[in-house]
């Protein structure tokens, strides 16, 4: 008899696809079975896997093939294995969290030899397979709508067939049928060895679950426009299949008919690929020569009713399974989505950059994370350090009638709860995450989700540093005042609302008149990643003590303070050099940048490699300003956290701000930095002189400032931290130790 959680070996057999690979190891460290090793089987190409798979010690077991065939490489894996089900995942897929859960209680019945779920092709949103039957010529039908279990008895022409990279065999049915079939290196493996299972007496369950996601890499035989580049294994293995297993259902004058169809099929493949500019033109040519070679050799293998398999007491495998450990057990682990209309590797604002850390923060806790941003032309979905991230195409929503919401917010914010609900069909989601900025979460209010908003910008903020905005009637009675009044009721009817400091609770208080219940409140400060190490030092070949500004060039920043003491800082000290990195072309309420109107008024120092407009940077440039930096300066009339001055303690840099909002809660004054008077150019000039002249001071402030970072400001911390706002939400203990 079965047991409740039969152990399952997790097999992946891979060659030349380390990096891949990498993904699916992670993604296993997510699954909710509670019961299964990870075996992998590495062909004779070295990039890389063997230091790889070496790295997770006594986590995984690991062998070799010598040859690069399949087959072969499945068949070492299950005489290594210990499990009594075989799950085969290619090393190019990630399986949902419950993959495991979803296909092994098919297993219950005791005459199912084979299953699988349904496959995600590259998108991660579409299918590469769902139901399909195979027949004894080699042909898939990929047609089906629903599972064939009639087709289920020996003998049968057409069978229920399932898809290599997501199909699970039980032990004893393949040690029965003698394992898998080492004639096939590539394509018809899994086939050959369901067929068998189906003449033996056995069953195959097509599941409409137990998903995965099919990245569909380049291969030794596939170019990166998934195009074959080699044709040989593929026609050689059909001729074999054929033959061995259609003579004696039919003629083989019909097995003929359907091989030379099938190369048929395969040359107006190669010519339109040629057309299309996929394949050179000299493909032609070796196609047909693959051909000719592939026929010969699959047809005389065929005839000889000669099988390569190997002893049966090999694929009994190993007595001892070695467990492979989730970074949760499936009670711990929970279900959270998260909203960004922006994420890595699109450029991204302080926001992205917020549901970036976080997310991946909490999923290395153990949790599943998914992440909703905006997609292009199409939707797809990946698995990126440990995070589902998906890219979702806007679509069109009748807003409800007398709901006044600007149409392309309620279009965004509709179409995610859509995305949540695909997610929640498949999972309990334990709540939903959305900042407070372009009311992304607004579907989610009154819906089946928990809704937890966080605090951030608002448009009170905006408009506080768009003074022209806010004297616009028409954009304040058509846009403003409407997200204003939607942006109350997100911050008084969401399940629960996390301010990232006291400070921006304080001023959205003020802005929007009410007071906010202490019940559903939770302060959770920010945390960033750690960049300092994987920021290379860059060679410095002066003495010049370096300013550096960090932020866009506008009024709420401070840059106008900045600009107003920066001649005369630059006069005092010859040895000063002030860098300016950040939007230089944002008009003020002049309609001038405040650059155009520096360089104006100051032409001595207009192209002066002692003042720099910077720009807009790179993230990677970002962080080498950082690391040169002796002073970071970020004079801001409000911040709601103060993420530069956070990152410029993590490089462990003295920094100076105001004496206002979140920054008075990052920068501890007199200890890690120094706090000017918001808008006061005399406070900071004085500020400013006293770092520029006094190096003992800048050294204690920058180590003070690093260990602030490390003890406080880390992702992990504010991954807990928001975990136990979270706890609020769920009433369950969602930080482990």
């Amino acid at each position: 008899m079965i047991t409740a959680y039969p152990s399952v070996s997790v097999i992946i057999n891979t060659d030349g696809r380390v990096s891949s690979l990498a993904v699916c190891l992670e993604s296993l460290r997510y699954l909710r079975y509670p019961n299964f090793e990870v075996v992998v089987v590495a062909g004779p190409t070295r990039d890389g896997t063997h230091e790889l798979c070496k790295s997770y010690g006594e986590q995984i077991k690991y062998a070799q093939c010598p040859k690069r065939n399949l087959s072969m490489s499945r068949n070492i894996a299950i005489a290594k294995s210990s499990g009594e089900i075989l799950a085969f995942i290619d090393d190019d897929a990630v399986p949902e969290p419950e993959w495991l859960e979803d296909v092994v209680p098919a297993f219950a019945n005791e005459n199912v030899a084979v299953t699988g779920g349904f496959l995600h092709d590259h998108t991660g949103k579409a299918f590469q397979w769902t139901y399909g039957t195979m027949n004894r010529y080699g042909y898939a039908d990929t047609q089906w709508k629903t599972a064939a279990p009639h087709l289920n008895f020996p003998y049968s022409f057409d069978l229920p067939s399932v898809i290599g990279a997501n199909s699970i065999f039980r032990r004893s049915a393949v040690v029965e049928v003698g394992g898998f079939d080492e004639e096939y290196e590539y394509f018809l493996d899994e086939s050959d060895l369901s067929l068998r299972c189906v003449d033996a007496g056995w069953q195959v369950a097509q599941l409409d679950r137990g998903f995965v996601h099919h990245k569909y890499m380049p291969s030794h035989i596939r170019n990166d426009a998934k195009v074959l580049t080699s044709w040989y294994s593929v026609i050689k293995n059909q001729a074999y299949f054929a033959l061995l297993n259609g003579v004696g259902h039919t003629t083989l004058q019909d097995v003929l008919k359907a091989l030379n169809t099938r190369v048929g099929e395969f040359r107006a493949a190669v010519e339109e690929a040629i057309t299309a500019g996929l394949l050179p033109a000299d493909a032609r040519a070796r196609f047909e020569n693959e051909v000719e070679q592939a026929l010969e050799v699959g047809l005389m293998r065929g005839i000889s009713k000669q099988r390569r398999l190997i002893n049966a007491q090999e694929l009994r495998g190993q007595k001892s399974l070695l467990p492979f450990r989730p970074v949760l057990l499936a009670e711990e682990q929970k279900c959270f989505v998260f909203l960004t209309q922006s994420y890595p590797p699109a450029s991204v604002g302080g926001i992205g950059r917020y549901v970036n850390h976080l997310a991946e923060g909490i999923a290395a806790l153990g949790h599943q994370v998914h992440v909703l941003t905006s997609g292009n032309s199409h939707d797809r979905v990946d698995f990126e350090k440990g995070v589902w991230v998906h890219r979702i195409a806007v679509k069109r929503h009748v807003v409800p009638p007398g709901m006044v919401i600007p149409q392309h917010l309620w279009d965004y914010s509709r179409t995610m709860l859509g995305e949540a609900r695909e997610i929640a069909a498949r999972r309990n989601v334990s709540l939903v995450c959305a900042p407070i900025w372009d009311i992304e979460g607004y579907a989610f209010l009154d819906s089946e989700f928990k809704l937890v908003t966080v605090l951030q910008t608002t448009m009170a903020f905006y408009l506080q540093s768009d003074v022209r905005k806010a004297k616009d009637e028409d954009f304040m009675r058509t846009f403003g005042k409407p997200v204003m009044a939607l942006e109350k009721q997100l911050m008084t009817k969401s399940d629960r609302v996390i301010g990232i400091s006291h400070a921006i609770v304080e001023e959205i208080e003020a802005a929007y008149s009410f007071k906010f219940s202490s019940d559903l409140l939770s302060i959770a400060e920010l945390g960033t990643e750690d960049w300092r190490n994987s920021t290379p030092h860059s060679p410095t070949f002066s003495n010049r003590l370096r300013l550096i500004y960090i932020g866009r060039l506008e009024a709420r920043k401070g840059i106008d303070i900045l600009l107003q003491i920066a001649p005369e800082l630059l006069e005092q000290y010859p040895n000063l050099q002030i860098d300016i990195v950040g939007n230089d072309k944002i008009p003020s309420s002049t309609g001038r940048s405040y650059r155009e109107m520096f360089e104006d008024s100051h032409p001595q120092w207009r192209g002066s490699d002692r003042l720099v407009f910077h720009g807009e940077v790179s993230e990677q440039n970002l962080r080498s300003f950082y690391r040169q930096a002796d002073i970071v300066v970020a004079p801001s009339r409000f911040e709601s956290f103060g993420l530069v001055h956070l990152e410029a303690m993590m490089f462990g840099k003295p920094v100076v701000g105001c004496r206002i909002g979140g920054m008075k809660e990052v920068v501890q004054h007199d200890a890690t930095g120094l706090l000017a008077e918001p808008g006061d150019a005399d406070s900071l000039s004085n500020a400013l002189r006293r770092l520029l002249e006094d190096e003992a001071l800048r050294a204690a402030f920058a180590q003070r400032s690093r260990a602030v970072f490390e003890a406080k400001f880390t992702v992990p911390a504010m991954a807990a931290r928001v975990l136990e706002s979270f706890q609020k939400v769920t009433g369950e203990s969602l930080v482990h130790q």
